[in-house]
């Protein structure tokens, strides 16, 4: 059997995140994924069609993990302002990094790039600092004595101090571990493809609501003099079934409308993809010596782009977590527990030590993770609207907003992670 500090199972852009942080503090860790991982990227002007925003705060992880500098940054754009409007009324809302004195309030990379970048920094460690199990797929889970082994199809068996479940929002480890989950469909489906446009996003992020239903205009990196831009349209899932279904360029004057004929959109670069959105939130993030991480915790609706960012904030928390048990001596102290002479007493006195330790993590994120997933539940609901109403209600709350600095300002910290 491998041993190792951290045992993570999920190799996407949550786990490799976490895997690099940790390594940094000192920690041995395992990397387990199904995929081989290795990336092919397109190349411009064909962009990946997956894209996230970074906030500023986990721009922070990004570089104290040492690969921020391995993003290209040819693919990377930064976004200086965000104008936010009702389709079905005149009720607005802008964001201008001006207003916060920053140089921009985030970043659009694609998933790829920054997948990419993130294993790149792995490639400083080597056995038995790190190992990594690509291409692999983890058979059982074991717990006994609340401690957690793992088994791949390769016939190693691995055993962490600690398990990091950063398997995504089916993650096997939580259904193994029967680890509840509250959760339902947003009866909504997010399309997501790249575009050209007319003219350039001017750094800014679009977001409309209204009738054609949730639409993003995200800034891509032009090229070639030609401009770019990622879309996610949140509509539900029979208007999506349509959309898909029609010829490129009927689709393209779909979206012209859509967003208000604030563009006019030249082209479909890329293929469409629609991705059913369900709410999804872990009653408990941890169990004896497993902790869950990002989508394999929690799941929101799209439409304010933090889905990363919160898996990002989770490993961070949970990072410091750990590494403040680890400086403290803490996890040494603990581990003397684990030898093999020990009874069985200790044994269980070390996974309850553990857990103990992994319940810090779960006080500081869940509450913040739940507040933004009723956040969203709520801007979903009300934008979902047409009552003649709620539309009023909700265009006098936008342009109130607009008009109050310190409001606008306030939320717009907390969601770069400034606050």
């Amino acid at each position: 059997m491998a041993r190792f500090d951290i045992v993570i199972i999920g190799g996407g852009m949550v786990g490799t995140l976490a895997a690099n942080l940790l390594l940094k503090q000192g920690f041995t860790v395992a990397l387990v994924d199904q995929a081989s991982q290795q990336i092919e990227l397109s190349q411009p002007p064909f962009f990946d069609t997956r894209v996230s925003a970074i906030s500023r705060h986990s721009q922070r992880l990004l570089q104290q993990a040492g690969v921020w500098s391995f993003i290209d940054h040819s693919r990377l754009t930064p976004y200086e302002d965000m104008k936010v409007w009702d389709g079905l009324g005149s009720g607005y809302i802008e964001f201008s990094c001006d207003d916060l004195h920053l140089d921009s309030l985030g970043y659009l990379v694609e998933n790829k790039v920054l997948q990419q970048a993130l294993l790149k920094g792995l490639e400083q460690y080597r056995t038995p600092a790190f190992t990594g199990y690509f291409s692999a797929q983890v058979t059982a889970v074991v717990q006994e004595n609340q401690q957690v082994s793992i088994k791949l199809n390769s016939a190693v068996e691995l055993e962490g101090n600690v398990v990091i479940a950063a398997d995504g929002a089916n993650s096997f480890i939580r259904h193994q571990l029967n680890m509840n989950t509250k959760e339902w469909n947003y009866d909504h489906e997010a399309i997501v493809a790249t575009i050209e446009l007319d003219r350039s996003h001017e750094s800014t992020a679009w977001q409309s609501f209204g009738a054609e239903g949730i639409l993003a205009f995200l800034p891509m990196p032009e090229y070639d003099d030609r401009h770019f831009a990622s879309i996610v349209w949140s509509v539900p899932p029979e208007q999506a079934s349509a959309l898909m279904a029609l010829a490129p360029e009927v689709f393209c004057q779909r979206l012209n409308y859509a967003i208000s004929k604030q563009f006019q959109v030249r082209d479909l670069i890329s293929e469409r993809q629609s991705i059913p959105l369900r709410q999804r939130h872990a009653t408990s993030y941890v169990k004896g010596n497993v902790a869950l991480v990002g989508d394999a915790a929690h799941t929101i609706h799209p439409l304010a782009g933090q889905g990363a960012n919160l898996g990002f904030a989770d490993v961070g928390a949970l990072v410091a977590v750990l590494t403040d048990a680890l400086q403290k001596g803490v996890m040494q102290a603990i581990e003397s527990k684990k030898k093999p002479d020990q009874d069985h007493s200790s044994q269980d006195e070390f996974a309850s030590d553990i857990e103990k330790i992994l319940r810090r993590y779960q006080r500081q994120r869940m509450p913040k993770n739940i507040e933004m997933a009723a956040t969203m539940e709520a801007f979903k609901r009300l934008y979902a609207s047409q009552n003649p109403l709620a539309v009023m209600l909700r265009n006098t709350g936008m342009s109130m907003v607009n008009r109050q600095s310190w409001l606008k300002n306030t939320l717009i910290k907390q969601a770069i992670g400034e606050a």
